[in-house]
């Protein structure tokens, strides 16, 4: 795993330039990152609070596929909501949707996570609650599994 201080081009500064330098200790820290180290060596990252909240986000919903995607692969049957954690509203979907459901969540995180917008992901997470919502309900699901004639099937685009 990479350290934030082996991550790439950042200047690291020294506590003591804080007041001599501190113009330009933000200006690398709006520019990205900057690395002040403390006088025991204790790193210190300065960065764009909207660059640290995405890095939050993006670690929190990879850990909460991971703990759904463990239970999905238990197996048939053994879907206890408190498995899934923050995702345990997909327990309603049927199995094949909750694979397809966390196939194409991780893969459009992954598409994120290089850099671009995590707006994506927020759009497709809510297309999934909707469709869970009408699984949820016993009458749309009897519509939906009534007017289905064969199982779904993933379609390419």
């Amino acid at each position: 795993m990479r350290r934030i201080a082996e991550s790439g081009p950042q200047i690291t500064y020294q506590v003591s330039e804080l007041a001599r330098h501190h113009r330009a200790v933000v200006d690398a820290a709006r520019a990205g990152r900057a690395l002040l180290r403390d006088k025991d060596g204790t790193a210190l990252v300065l960065a764009p609070a909207a660059e640290i909240e995405r890095t939050y986000e993006i670690a929190e919903l990879a850990l909460e596929l991971i703990r759904a995607r463990q239970a999905v692969d238990q197996g048939v049957g053994n879907h206890s909501a408190g498995l899934f954690g923050d995702l345990a509203w997909m327990t309603v979907l049927p199995d094949d949707a909750q694979r397809q459901f966390l196939d194409e969540i991780t893969e459009t995180l992954l598409v994120a996570a290089s850099g671009t917008s995590l707006r994506p992901v927020e759009l497709a997470l809510d297309d999934w609650r909707t469709t869970a919502e009408a699984w949820a309900d016993l009458q749309t699901r009897e519509a939906l599994v009534a007017e289905e004639p064969a199982p779904l099937t993933a379609v390419e685009l």
